[in-house]
């Protein structure tokens, strides 16, 4: 399992008329299989946080991996104890 960083972000205009984006949330998740499982969980932990679903608060997600859960070995050929963070 893997550690998660997802901000959900709303697209505003600031006064100068440059548009920006805003950072509505941020939720960790820290035992997702993928970025989607990630994603999944974070929606639904927004929605009960705010009773609403998200897109009525926010714009788009980003979803950032924060680290690897650590591995019998290497994920491209299995070799060796590997981890990152």
């Amino acid at each position: 399992m893997s550690a998660y960083h997802v901000s959900f972000f709303k697209n505003l205009v600031s006064s100068d008329g440059h548009p920006f984006k805003c950072l509505q949330q941020r939720i960790d998740v820290s035992d997702a299989e993928s970025a989607a499982e990630a994603t999944e969980s974070a929606s639904r932990a927004f929605e009960t946080l705010y009773g609403c679903p998200w897109n009525l608060h926010a714009d788009s997600i980003e979803v950032r991996l924060i680290s690897f859960a650590k591995s019998s070995g290497c994920p491209s050929c299995g070799a060796g104890t590997w981890s990152e963070s």
